[in-house]
């Protein structure tokens, strides 16, 4: 018997359990609050820009007779004859390539550009950079309430979570400016690699630009005899001091946004003095990195040996530079070919403009940084060089949760034939005869809720992909896989008695670092409720994508199989539900009082204030990101954190060594994502990039130490940038744009897309975006402060509605709609709708 949501309620009316709906909780936050105050915000320096600014970046300029190091610059009306090293008007000449490419650049205060043109072509390629001017450099700014300040604090206690709730109740939409302003950014080491190039072919530049290899690293043979990259050796040595590092007045970028390629500027606010430097990684095999280094100097300072010093800009400012491992033509030559390269990547895939460039290039980072911390098709967990990751790869760079979510990212990002890729050499290669999963070279045993993960990547590649050869191919693993659980699932029916809570549940770890192969015994464990979740939540995907496939390409041995595993997927769900029901019914007075979820079984009796590491940045991310379909238990547990005291986006601020982590965080957007008020999503999405990554070169630890982190606190394990932690921005804006119900054919687009990118003038818009419905293009176009434009197209036959949210910036819900269904703040277009006209275009007020 398949138990359907209202036989589950009934169980849960049993129970006693009186647990609020996401639905109504959303609404007792938002209905009759007025919210009238304005937080207290900063600037975006990686994205700020003025209006003048704005004009002089897009400004086109275009170069003739073109020769040598000299051509003549053409800019508004006007021509000048430019040596390499002289500028006109802001721009300064960088180089002149063989092929006769012009290299230009021209800065504002905290942006600039990179422009490649040729005669023939015009402009070639423009690269955004995110330093501007180094005299702008500066710590960032803290401007924050009293009382609600992000404080690293001695010890932990519980208490309410004022910075969050500062920002959730006032009249904004979460973002950069209110969120960052809340406390000190953490300030991470910049990353420099290549596409699969994996540790060997990746370095570190901490803050000052200096290589960050350890000495005595096998992996870092160049590094024994000290860093390969050391900016003392690069400075004038007539004022050494005056370049000296003085604790943040760093500013540390990736070129592009999103560019394997760092940019970092560094200025001294004594001595006003500093200078700047690129680093890349060029494409070849054993090609040593090649850095730019710009030094500013001093009227009378003579420059470091070796460099070429600028004739003075329009500011009297000049600039010694040079070029360290490879010369200033192949210096711009990499970056080109650098730049091409991730651009066409990014053009095959799901094409994104939105207001905030600034998060749009940390979701690219993500991809882009983890893509290069592989080594080939190699997985990692670590990005680039640090304590979990050693060549050649073992131990965690086989850590099913990041494999899961790379290829998971990938598929979001609609770059289906690379994670179909990935998958399969994973598949092949790291899961055993038996169908578990190879770990740390079996030293550790992870949960095998990673089954249900990797299932429900299967059946996403499929879904979004329709390749059914590439499904038919993966079977032989999956059934492994699926015997692994299945023989699990059978032992407890086998053991317990109906009645007993442990009944159908799934015996094993529910996290790698709890246990070790001597005890992967069924008895060694709780019977976690999340490996149950997971792994239906992975049967039921699989059995979707096998019928989907069997009626693509009439098979009856997948249609059979399909049917085999939605039967297994409805009885483990049952069992689960029953389970969950009965252990709530049992549980004790202070529990069922205080509205949390149970972890197991036996978690029937605690101090509700009390939350362990592991529960709350292991146990329940999982089964958020199962999406088990009964929102009371998403609440429970997330009602769980707050009486814990968890603090801004589930981390913490305690000046204890670090009692939680956020490689999991992911699992805590997922289930934001799916509530109806969306500013919490948008707070967890902008905390983590604001305080559990370093905002400018996307550093992101696996435990990051806020407010104010920094490498090399607490364990080296904590502070190493981590695949999972890096693509949790990625993640989370496609969630933002286009997410898709699990458990109902509904697809949101813009569903957590904050009210101030719905201001007049402003555009969003997402081109060829997967869902397992059909492909999706779409734009909405704020026409004035009252009225928008939204128009697109979906695949033929595609098989959901589309809710299209419209956050008014002055919170209002939607009036009228030239077509579909007004809900609320959003409007619907049914399945009927979209398969009778594919395109839509309508006004919205």
């Amino acid at each position: 018997m398949k138990l359907t949501r209202r036989d589950f309620a009934q169980l849960l009316a049993m129970s006693g359990l009186n647990l609020v709906s996401s639905g109504a909780r959303a609404s007792d936050q938002t209905s009759g609050s007025k919210r009238s105050y304005n937080p207290r915000r900063i600037e975006n320096v990686y994205a700020l820009l003025s209006e003048q600014e704005a004009k002089l970046l897009a400004e086109k300029v275009g170069v003739a007779h073109v020769s040598g190091q000299s051509l003549t610059l053409l800019l508004a009306g006007n021509s000048q004859v430019l040596q390499v090293g002289e500028s006109f008007k802001g721009w300064l000449l960088l180089a002149i390539l063989d092929d006769q490419t012009a290299v230009l650049e021209y800065r504002v205060r905290h942006r600039g550009i990179l422009v490649y043109l040729n005669e023939s072509g015009g402009e070639v390629l423009r690269l955004d950079e995110y330093l501007g001017t180094i005299r702008e450099i500066k710590p960032r700014q803290i401007n924050a309430e009293p009382g609600v300040a992000l404080d690293r604090e001695g010890q932990f206690h519980v208490g309410p979570d004022r910075a969050s709730q500062y920002v959730l109740g006032s009249s904004e939409d979460p973002c950069f400016e209110n969120v960052a302003a809340l406390g000190s950014e953490y300030i991470g080491w910049t990353f420099v690699g290549r596409d699969g190039g994996g540790p060997k072919a990746s370095i570190y530049l901490d803050e000052a630009g200096n290589t960050r290899q350890r000495k005595d690293d096998p992996a870092w043979a160049p590094d024994r005899n000290g860093p390969l990259l050391d900016m003392a050796d690069h400075l004038p040595f007539s004022f050494p001091e005056g370049y000296s590092y003085t604790p943040g007045y760093s500013k540390r970028t990736l070129l592009g946004g999103h560019l394997p390629v760092a940019h970092i500027g560094v200025w001294n606010p004594k001595f006003k003095r500093g200078y700047e430097m690129m680093a890349l990684q060029p494409e070849q095999d054993g090609a040593p990195p090649i850095a730019r280094i710009r030094v500013l100097l001093g009227a009378s300072e003579k420059e470091p040996p070796g460099s070429v010093v600028s004739a003075p800009d329009e500011e009297g400012m000049r600039f010694s530079e040079e070029f360290v491992g490879g010369t200033r033509k192949e210096f711009f030559n990499a970056l080109r070919s650098t730049a091409i390269y991730w651009e066409k990547y990014f053009e095959a895939g799901v094409r994104i403009d939105i207001p905030d460039q600034w998060l749009l290039q940390a979701a690219k980072a993500g991809l882009v940084i983890s893509r290069c911390s592989y080594h080939g098709l190699e997985p990692t967990y670590q990005v680039g060089e640090g304590a979990y990751t050693v060549v050649p790869e073992r131990s965690h760079a086989l850590f099913p949760v990041a494999s899961y979510e790379f290829v998971w990212a990938h598929q979001l990002w609609g770059q289906i034939a690379s994670a179909d890729k990935f998958l399969a050499h994973y598949l092949t290669k790291y899961i055993l005869p038996n169908g578990d999963f190879a770990y740390n070279s079996q030293d550790q045993v992870e949960g095998p809720l990673n089954v249900g993960f990797f299932l429900s990547n299967s059946a996403r590649s499929f879904r979004y992909g329709r390749d059914v050869q590439a499904l038919e191919e993966r079977l032989p693993t999956l059934r492994r896989m699926t015997e692994f659980v299945a023989e699990r699932i059978s032992y407890s029916r086998r053991t317990f008695d109906i009645e007993d809570r442990r009944y159908g549940l799934i015996w094993g770890s529910p996290e790698a670092d709890l246990t070790a192969p001597n005890h992967d015994t069924p008895d060694a464990n709780p019977y976690y409720f999340q490996n149950a979740a997971c792994v239906w939540r992975g049967l039921r995907d699989h059995a979707d994508a096998l019928s989907e496939a069997a009626k693509a390409q009439p098979s009856a041995t997948l249609a059979q199989e399909a049917e085999y595993y939605e039967g297994l997927a409805s009885k483990l769900r049952q069992d689960l539900a029953r389970s969950l029901a009965a252990t709530l019914q049992v549980s004790s007075t202070r529990v069922r009082k205080a509205n949390i979820t149970p972890f197991h079984p036996n978690d029937t009796d605690r101090d509700p204030t009390e939350l362990s590491s592991y529960e709350n940045h292991r146990f329940m991310q999982d089964w958020f990101l199962s999406d088990f379909g009964v929102p009371s238990f998403d609440q429970g547990h997330l009602h769980h954190r707050e009486l814990a005291g968890q603090q801004i986006c589930g981390l913490h601020t305690d000046g204890n060594a670090p009692r939680t982590s956020n490689f999991m965080e992911h699992g805590t957007l997922a289930v934001r994502i799916r509530q109806e008020d969306y500013r919490p999503f948008l707070l967890t999405l902008y905390a983590l990039v604001c305080f559990a990554a370093d905002s400018g070169n996307r550093y992101a630890p696996e435990d990051a130490y806020i407010p104010g982190g920094h490498p090399e606190q607490q364990s080296r394990y904590g502070w190493s940038a981590v695949v999972n932690s890096t693509l949790q921005p990625t993640m989370g804006l496609r969630w933002l744009l286009c997410y898709e119900d699990s458990n109902s054919p509904v697809c949101h687009l813009q569903k957590a897309a904050p009210k101030h990118w719905f201001e007049n003038g402003l555009k969003i818009g997402v081109k060829n975006c997967p869902t397992r419905f059909g492909m999706v293009t779409w734009q909405t176009e704020a026409l004035s402060n009252g009225r928008w434009r939204v128009s697109g197209f979906v695949a033929p036959k595609f098989s959901a509605e589309l809710v299209v949210h419209i956050h008014r910036p002055n919170g209002q819900r939607c009036r009228t709609t030239t077509s579909g269904k007004i809900l609320g703040s959003a409007v619907q277009l049914s399945v009927e709708e979209l398969q009778l006209k594919p395109a839509f275009d309508f006004i919205v007020s």
